[in-house]
This record gives C-alpha cells, sequence and structure tokens, in this order.
C-alpha cells in the first residue's frame, strides 16, 4: 500500500506578471550583463545576439528603435543577479507593464510582444 498524505506547500508571494487567463511559460533567461539595479515584475526584456550567437536579455527600452520585446519579466529581480525569470509565453497583467526606462509601453510595443507569443491583457 502505498503511503499518500501531505509533503508541503509552496506559495509564490508577490505581485507576478502571469495570469491565467492563457498558462504562461516561465523560463529562466540569461541577462547580458548583471542586473546594475533591481528589476521590477512586468518589464518589457529584448534578446541581444552575442558575438559568439548566443541570447542574452536585458531590458527593453522606450528609446529602442531596432529591438524588439520578446518577454516580460515575472518575478523581481534583484541587483546584481546574472538571470531573470520571465514569461516567454502567455497573457500577462497589462497594468505592470513598463520598459526597462520606466516609461508605460506602446501600443506597438504591446504588438510586437503579441506577436512574439507574450500578450496583454
Amino acid at each position: 500500500m502505498a503511503n499518500e498524505g501531505f509533503l508541503g506547500k509552496f506559495e509564490f508571494k508577490g505581485e507576478r506578471a502571469a495570469t491565467d487567463d492563457h498558462p504562461p511559460i516561465i523560463r529562466v533567461l540569461p541577462l547580458t550583463v548583471a542586473a546594475p539595479a533591481d528589476i521590477p515584475v512586468g518589464t518589457l526584456l529584448k534578446p541581444v545576439e552575442g558575438s559568439d550567437g548566443a541570447l542574452t536579455y536585458s531590458p527593453f527600452l522606450s528609446t529602442d528603435a531596432d529591438a524588439k520585446p520578446v518577454a516580460v519579466v515575472d518575478s523581481p529581480c534583484e541587483k546584481g543577479e546574472t538571470s531573470v525569470i520571465a514569461v516567454a509565453h502567455g497573457t500577462v497583467k497589462t497594468r505592470v507593464l513598463v520598459t526597462g526606462d520606466s516609461q508605460t509601453p506602446t501600443a506597438q510595443n504591446l504588438a510586437v510582444l503579441a506577436q512574439n507569443g507574450v500578450f496583454a491583457a
């Protein structure tokens, strides 16, 4: 007879970017450089291709003309971290979305984000 019972529980605390509208795919993404400051939940991320072809990520800025947002920070990233927990696919809360320079994303930014599989809801 198998033993069955309560083994423990895990609880996420604090605000998250992901919603339950479309189950998110959460990934740990490497940052281009260690976070120089805290990166808040909802920050848009852009890919950065290194000289070796490897992809890393950094906050998408409102002034980035050629870069495209592809993911959203889902859990706070503290200063000095070298990776970030992010929504790579699914729905996120529109009210928490922000660029890396603390601007509200434009409709065009959200459209590009949706083309990459992350939908503001």
